[in-house]
């Protein structure tokens, strides 16, 4: 830093080699004048490559050039490829042309020989339409007026050449640049600087730096700990000198970034014990689209003239960028879990199917749609074709009259993002620059694009710890350097070359990713730069990533040597294995009791209680409740309530057009008549689920040949059930969904039974239909896995009980399974002595054992228990959707919730509910 104050001092201008590397060194130097109890000093000549380029240019500019931004030049390449034949394949038009900018771009850096057309002759193939495209976006440049911005380094050498001296009313010489970190200078850099005067690079020449004596290269066992030990050796350094600067430099940051954020997070706060400021930033941002605030304005942008699908919807619906208070965005998100739980969900919604559901019950909030039902009138009345500009306006005063972006105060970061947006959004205006026009939905496509190819950064904090890769670090200093991931596979970094130039050109050239020299190269020289930027500089790999076992990089050892195991210090010690864990772990012993005795959900409810309390807890007293994304047709849980409802019809004796007993059915079979009794009961209970407006109806947006396939595929699937229920011993079905209300110590439960036959002298059989393999396993042990059956049989049956069986209604694979006292004598003659019902018959033993197992269960809902304990975590957990609420992902190891289980997995059930409890 001396060197470029002494630099400044003497009238000189430094160019770094990025913009956050000339913030970072103004920076030091104002803090550097404030040290000195300055309170006032000439502003320093401190500039960005880029920017100084440009500024240079302009005032160069005799012609009057127009200089394209980024989005004009990408929108002149795409009206080029469209009037040329493109490559055989081609889809995303606008992926290609920013490809054929960024090779444009390549080509003026690294060989701007090649952009006359005699340097491009020879090219053949993809490359040789590649050339095409560039020499008829030169001809349209040269008629037009106008430049890229990748041309300038070359334009103002050749107007520097031009004009040897100054501009009248200066000194007549040119101020010396001093360069500072840049990795490398390309020939074009030194032609530019050449032709500006007197330059010189800060640091010495990578053959003058010699090898590095501050560097250690170490190895751990995997990332987890390389990261623990980085943090450590962060705190040592804030600790014993609190004005430190330090950076952490790693590859592949946007994969690593939460990972290294929550390390931080926990060092930071284990820190405050020890008075550590442990503050930092990523010089590394997010795409712009992702940030809430810009992501809300462009569905909104979107849903006025497509639909968006219904995560999108929900997302925007409960995000508050789109709701006037507080009220309203309660009001919208209900509205959304009504329409869940009528069952009218969709895989896209459009803005009038939203707005007008065909239910008053689901109608959003009066004010929300008036506000849009306008903004969607405006853009009806706006003309077809519109300038970007004239679109632009329209979009941000639609954006504001729908009330975005939401009520709530806006943070920092929401503050930025906004502030970025609108630029993108000027500069996706300044598309029409030409006079071109667009329409609306063209126009949203350009600023999703331009939005989404847009990297957002907050403003640098000037945070004592720095994150960032390695090639953005140029320039920045610090007092200590950790760069992670040293691997053989990361260091140096390895890309693809550029697929619309020469191969042999980009190695001639030693464009990046064009061969492993020029990559080796490229890191070298970043390496020697983090040498020199530093006076300490750690590297460490882990040799288990991703489950891969890794090397250490070659360069790396070439430079420092082998790597070493890391120092004790930096490894776990007593007095860090003493020091209070981050989240407070106490054994909570007070039981809230269940305030009242009647609970919806029926069996359920048991089951959860079962399967983990905190289940039970949070869906019955917290109703907390679970999703399935929508399906384009039917899915699970209707079909499974179709089939049941078919059934219910079918054994529903004469009141439902149906029939109670085996001789019945016999009757029908000997007549051939069961497919064609079948698709009666499978009509009409298709044209009463999805009658509109009738109370529980399936909601009327499927197509008619969907329907169609339903009924057919419900045909065949009861038309089969009831040919190998006619294989059954004589029976008299007594009851489809009998109610019952049950209380169980003290709680009370309403269950619905799906079916109970009358078998011999008087017995009864509870049957339930499932569509999956469930079967009589899941009732056995201290937990069961399912409680449903034993519950039925142990205290809502009244008289003599038989067995408890599961109706399995599945192609090709119909069969019961259940407990029976007597099985082939009750059910199904001629069953072998191997068989489950035979081998494993229903006796008072059982039924006493979860008479007192149901009890307990009930007993302790009522009583409040609530604790996070699954009961095979691999599986449980799986099917579970509280894990941001239980938080059990952060109290037990990844390992043990992903682990293999011992029991037997179970596939959905159609039925959805499991069972039909009310």
């Amino acid at each position: 830093m001396e060197r470029i104050e002494e630099w400044l001092g003497q009238g000189g201008h430094v160019l770094a080699s990025t913009q956050r590397a000339a913030r970072r060194i103004a920076a030091a130097y104002h803090a550097a004048r404030q040290k000195e109890g300055r309170t006032a000093w000439p502003t320093p000549m401190i500039f960005a490559w880029d920017e100084w380029v440009r500024d240079r240019w302009l005032e160069q500019n005799r012609a009057g050039l127009m200089l394209l931004n980024p989005l004009q030049e990408q929108m002149l390449w795409t009206r080029v490829i469209r009037n040329r034949p493109a490559i055989e394949g081609l889809q995303h038009l606008d992926r290609l042309a920013q490809s054929a900018q960024s090779a444009y771009s390549l080509l003026a850096r690294y060989s701007p020989e090649t952009l006359e057309a005699k340097g491009r002759l020879s090219w053949t193939g993809d490359a040789a339409i590649f050339s095409g495209w560039l020499a008829d976006l030169d001809e349209r440049c040269r008629r037009e007026g106008l430049v890229s911005a990748c041309r300038l380094p070359l334009l103002l050498t050749d107007a520097l050449w031009q004009n040897p001296t100054p501009e009248s009313g200066t000194s007549g010489i040119r101020p010396p640049l001093l360069l500072a970190g840049f990795d490398r200078l390309l020939s074009s850099q030194k032609a530019l600087l050449d032709a500006w005067g007197r330059w010189q690079e800060d640091f010495a020449s990578e053959e003058a730096a010699g090898p590095a004596t501050n560097a250690q290269f170490f190895v751990v066992q995997d990332e987890a700990q390389e990261v623990e030990a980085c943090t450590r050796w962060l705190r040592a350094k804030l600790r014993s000198n609190h004005g430190v600067r330090l950076m952490v430099v790693t590859t592949n940051l946007q994969s690593r970034r939460g990972e290294l954020e929550r390390a931080m997070l926990d060092a930071a706060q284990a820190s405050e014990e020890d008075d550590v400021d442990l503050d930092f930033e990523f010089s590394l941002g997010q795409p712009l689209a992702a940030v809430g605030a810009v992501r809300s304005a462009l569905l909104m942008m979107r849903w006025l003239v497509e639909p968006l699908s219904e995560s999108e919807v929900d997302w925007l619906l409960t995000s508050g960028y789109c709701a006037a208070n507080a009220e309203e965005e309660i009001a919208l998100a209900e509205t959304m879990l009504a329409m869940r739980g009528r069952g009218w969900e969709r895989p896209q919604w459009s803005f009038e199917a939203f707005c007008i559901p065909g239910l008053p019950s689901l109608t959003p909030p009066a004010a929300w749609v008036t506000r849009l039902s306008a903004a969607r009138r405006s853009l009806e009345l706006s003309p077809g074709q519109q300038s970007p500009l004239e679109w632009v306006r329209f979009a941000e005063q639609m954006l504001e009259s729908v009330g975005w972006p939401g009520f709530r105060p806006q943070s920092s970061v929401v503050f930025q993002a906004l502030k970025r947006w609108r630029q993108v959004l000027e500069e996706c205006g300044s598309l029409g620059y030409d006079g071109s026009q667009m329409e609306w939905s063209d126009f949203v496509g350009t600023v999703t694009r331009a939005v989404s190819d847009t990297i957002f950064s907050l403003e640098s904090s000037d945070a004592p710890v720095q994150i960032t890769e390695p090639l953005p670090a140029a320039g920045l200093v610090a007092e200590g350097i950790w760069f992670l991931g040293a691997s053989a596979e990361a260091w140096p970094g390895r890309g693809q070359p550029n697929p619309l130039l020469p191969v042999a050109l980009q190695r001639d050239s030693s464009m990046p990713h064009s061969s492993h020299k020029s990559d080796w190269e490229l890191a070298n020289a970043v390496t020697g730069r983090l040498f020199r930027s530093t006076n300490e500089v750690i590297f460490s790999y882990a040799q288990q990533s991703g489950g891969v076992e890794t090397r250490p990089s070659r360069l790396l050892e070439q430079r420092i040597g082998k790597p070493h195991p890391l120092p004790t210090e930096w490894t776990e010690t007593p007095q860090d294995s003493n020091r209070r864990p981050l989240t407070e772990v106490f054994a909570d012993t007070s039981r809230i009791p269940f305030p009242t005795d009647l609970v919806a959900g029926g069996s359920e409810t048991l089951t959860r209680q079962s399967l983990c309390p905190f289940q039970a807890f949070a869906t019955a007293r917290l109703n907390a409740q679970d999703w399935e994304p929508a399906e384009t047709g039917l899915n699970a849980k209707q079909r499974g309530q179709l089939l049941h409802s078919v059934l219910h019809q079918v054994w529903g004796g004469k009141a439902h057009g149906g029939i109670s007993t085996l001789v019945e059915l016999q009757k029908i079979a000997q007549q051939r008549d069961i497919r064609n009794f079948v698709q009666r009961v499978v009509n009409a209970v298709m044209r009463e689920q999805f009658t509109p407006g009738r109370r529980g109806s399936m909601p009327a947006r499927f197509p008619a040949r969907l329907l169609e396939l339903e009924a057919e595929r419900l045909t065949q699937l009861v038309s089969e059930w009831l040919e190998y229920e006619l294989q059954r011993q004589p029976f008299h079905v007594i009851d489809t969904e009998r109610k019952a209300e049950v209380n169980i110590g003290g709680l009370r439960l309403r269950l619905r039974l799906d079916r109970v036959d009358r078998v011999g002298d008087g017995l009864q059989l509870v049957i339930d239909y499932k569509s999956s393999d469930l079967g009589p396993s899941a009732w056995r042990g201290p937990r069961p896995d399912d409680v449903q059956l034993p519950l039925y049989a142990t205290f809502a049956v009244q008289g003599r009980l038989e067995g408890l069986l599961i109706a399995q209604v599945r192609r090709n694979e119909m069969k019961f399974c259940g407990r029976v006292q007597n099985a082939a004598t009750s059910l199904l003659p001629g069953l072998s002595g191997n068989n489950g019902l035979v081998k494993d018959p229903l006796n008072e033993t059982q039924m006493d054992e979860w008479r007192r197992l149901i009890e307990q269960l009930a007993l302790d809902f009522l009583a409040g228990n609530a604790q996070v304990a699954p009961k095979d975590p691999a599986r449980t957990c799986e099917r579970c959707c509280l894990h941001a609420v239980c938080r059990i992902n952060e109290n037990q190891p990844l390992a043990a919730l992903l682990g293999d289980s011992d029991g037997d997995s179970t596939r959905e059930d159609e039925n959805g509910l499991g069972e039909r409890d009310a």
